[in-house]
């Protein structure tokens, strides 16, 4: 699932950027065409250990165009407290929308979209690596030298991915914890998807501060519909057509507003993520379309650059299948999650 999205006149390492990626474009084609990375094994593994050792503070800047291609700055601050995963524990706080006041109606609407989602925007939103070994076997890593970013040393790096369905990334790393400071997302096209800029940063110790958690992860299927007080209908996805994806985490939630329990299996290859998320007890939006009949499956689709994001509904649960970009493997895999679907009745 896709909440951050950009343009490319909002990237202040635009320029660089694009050189920097025009540059390994030819570098890209021949990477995909061996069997496995020619680099990136000693990167990979430090930004993996980078998150799962460090402590830190960051405040950043997230930039979000909408429909009109407008852009929104969202300030917000991260707290990370490192626990030897790659699912570290975190806060994240809303700070504010540049531009707007306190208490206006677009500062009050990403206030709240905070409240129920802001962790996503950590786990979903932003550049990490979530397996070393996936990520090795599926992206290289190029090093376009120093920089500075939020007043800290850092290096310039380029991830490729092996295939072309997938996102680039620019990212800065501070040279002290190999965290990232800055990370951009392009496209095959090298169109811009997403930035993230930290603005402060401080590493070391930190005290997480009391917050609701209504998301937990929970160890394997049985335990997140034991949780969810085992719902009919939801159902363990087999993602067999997804190759190279694996399982990373299992989320459950609670939504505090209207009592509504959530399933979210997140499927990484080792940087690049797509979901599954199941709701049960739902009404079938779809259900009013002429011609549908309790019997004809549809699939809505939603698809732009930056996200793909596949509806459907079965059994009385709401089903959402979405990852980055075009991924068209997301079509087949949606088909065979339905096909499950229908065989759980």
């Amino acid at each position: 699932m896709r909440l951050v999205r950009n343009l490319a006149a909002a990237c202040r390492a635009g320029a660089l950027a694009l050189a920097a990626l025009g540059a390994l474009l030819p570098v890209a084609h021949a990477v995909a065409q061996t069997d496995g990375p020619t680099t990136g094994s000693p990167a990979m593994t430090a930004l993996d250990g980078a998150i799962r050792q460090w402590n830190y503070t960051v405040e950043q800047v997230r930039r979000i165009a909408d429909a009109n291609g407008a852009i929104t700055s969202v300030r917000e601050r991260l707290q990370v407290s490192a626990n030897g995963t790659s699912n570290p524990d975190f806060a994240i706080t809303f700070l504010g929308v540049d531009g707007e006041p306190a208490g206006s109606p677009l500062h009050v609407r990403w206030q709240q979209t905070y409240a129920r989602h802001g962790r996503r925007f950590f786990t979903q939103g932003s550049f990490r690596v979530a397996n070393v070994d996936s990520a090795d076997a599926n992206y290289t890593v190029h090093d376009f030298g120093p920089t500075v970013r939020a007043g800290r040393s850092a290096h310039r790096l380029v991830v490729l991915p092996n295939a072309f369905d997938k996102s680039i990334w620019l990212i800065e790393t501070d040279d002290a914890t190999k965290l990232p400071l800055y990370s951009a997302e392009f496209d095959a096209h090298l169109r811009l998807l997403s930035e993230v800029e930290a603005t402060q940063f401080t590493p070391g110790t930190t005290s997480l501060p009391l917050q609701s958690q209504p998301t937990t992860t929970v160890a394997d299927f049985q335990t997140a519909l034991a949780t969810m007080g085992n719902p009919r209908k939801v159902i363990a996805p087999v993602t067999g057509v997804t190759g190279e994806y694996e399982l990373d985490r299992i989320d459950v939630q609670n939504d505090p507003l209207n009592g509504q329990w959530q399933m979210t299996m997140t499927y990484t290859d080792g940087i690049d993520q797509f979901v599954i998320v199941q709701t049960p007890g739902t009404t079938d939006s779809f259900a009013t379309l002429p011609g549908k009949s309790s019997r004809t499956p549809v699939i809505g689709r939603y698809r732009d650059p930056a996200m793909t994001v596949l509806v459907f509904w079965e059994g009385g649960v709401s089903f959402q299948v979405a990852g980055r970009g075009s991924l068209r493997r997301l079509d087949a895999l949606a088909r065979d999650v339905y096909r499950q679907a229908l065989r759980a009745r």
